[in-house]
């Protein structure tokens, strides 16, 4: 009997741990072949470090996750330059940009999404930029290198924070960053923690504004700057929009499949075609499209469980998590860390702040266990909270460890 045949269209995290776990499951090729299709012409790389490439040498080998073998070490064949334009669900097989054919016995979706780019006036200036992909951080470095002394990042979210700190590289004058909503990384920050936050980005070249909206950039052929509704007009040579994810749905629509706002899914990560699955920044379950690393990370082993015929309870909801450094400062965020006025009878918060050593925690319980946390400029709580999330916790072990 011929290897079941495994195609994957995408190597970002859902498609390289889809990929994974396949072969974890199936360690024998001559059952079962992992193929993988990617329109970059690079391995898989760690997306959240584009932004250091701006001010660095750094290529894309430089931020790759695996070794060169590693791939044929897994038995996982990566055909890189190979964009698809096509799924032939009738067929079994994706069409490529070449016009050559592949076929599939199942097929993961795990294109992932592009940035979102909000209207705002005169966005087609050379100059702007968004970034998502590996060439998109090595057009910026390159063009800020002609004449750039001021930056401007709409939207501040983290890969704007992030982006904004690389983008002071040498002969820069001033980088501003502009958010519509009242605080910084509003989904991970209450507006304690984002006070604190915005007090350490802010320094000698970097400012921040917010609850303000991107009206029209300026300039003839190239970007000079950014004016708001409200009439102030900000410099800028170089200009990114991080405000945002689009998923990429586009072929899946073309092949008729459900689409919403992403590729529908069930609990299993099937699409509505039942040869078919969708994993990461693309998939949506239950209305909602995560558009975040820990999701790619639940979604995987699901959908390479279901592939295969494994039993499996099921993708739950992911709960978010974000630990990083954002703009050089350890951040956590997990799970729900904000409350509405409704909501405040139902939980308990222990919350600590220190502007001296200008660190922040907050613990959100709801009926004996911990529901959210935030923990900013530390990560000494971080094994605790990371084991303790969604699980029973006393006020008098949180108070234990504040300390």
């Amino acid at each position: 009997m011929p290897a079941m045949r495994s195609v994957i269209i995408g190597n970002g995290v859902a498609g390289i741990m889809t990929a994974v776990k396949l072969r974890e499951l199936e360690p024998d090729r001559a059952k079962l072949d992992i193929a993988i299709y990617t329109r970059e012409p690079y391995e898989y790389y760690s997306r959240v470090r584009l932004p250091e490439v701006f001010a660095s040498a750094l290529s894309a080998g430089d931020l790759a996750i695996y070794k060169p073998g590693w791939y044929e070490g897994k038995d996982i064949a990566v055909y890189k330059n190979q964009e698809v334009v096509g799924v032939e669900r009738g067929e079994h097989r994706i069409r490529l940009s070449d016009g050559g054919t592949v076929p599939y016995d199942k097929l993961v979706l795990c294109m992932g999404a592009d940035s979102y780019k909000p209207p705002i006036g005169s966005s087609e200036l050379a100059g702007i930029f968004t970034i998502r992909e590996y060439g998109d951080a090595e057009a910026i470095r390159s063009y800020m290198t002609e004449g750039t002394r001021h930056a401007v990042v709409v939207g501040g979210g983290l890969l704007g924070l992030e982006a904004a700190r690389h983008m002071d590289v040498p002969g820069i004058l001033g980088i501003t960053i502009v958010e519509v909503m009242p605080r910084l990384l509003p989904k991970q920050l209450d507006e304690e923690g984002s006070k604190l936050l915005r007090a350490l980005v802010e320094g000698k070249r970097c400012s921040v504004i917010l609850e303000a909206k991107a009206e029209s950039f300026m300039g003839g052929r190239r970007v000079e700057g950014l004016r708001l509704a409200d009439g102030r007009e900000i410099p800028a040579e170089t200009a990114l929009i991080s405000a945002g994810i689009l998923p990429r749905v586009g072929l899946a629509r073309k092949a008729g499949l459900a689409v919403d706002r992403g590729v529908i899914v069930d609990d299993h990560m099937r699409t509505s075609d039942p040869h078919i699955w969708a994993a990461g920044d693309l998939a949506e379950y239950e209305g909602i499209v995560w558009g975040i690393i820990p999701a790619a990370l639940d979604h995987a082993p699901v959908a390479a469980a279901d592939i295969l015929g494994r039993e499996t309870r099921g993708y739950r909801q992911t709960v978010p998590q974000n630990t990083l450094k954002v703009a050089g400062i350890n951040l956590t965020s997990m799970g729900k860390v904000t409350l509405t006025p409704q909501e405040e009878a139902d939980y308990r918060v222990i919350a600590r702040l220190d502007t001296e050593k200008k660190r922040y925690e907050k613990y959100v319980l709801k009926d004996g266990t911990l529901a959210g946390c935030i923990l900013l400029g530390s990560r000494d709580n971080y094994g605790f909270a990371y084991q303790r999330i969604g699980k029973p916790v006393t006020p008098e072990e949180i108070e234990a460890c504040l300390g």
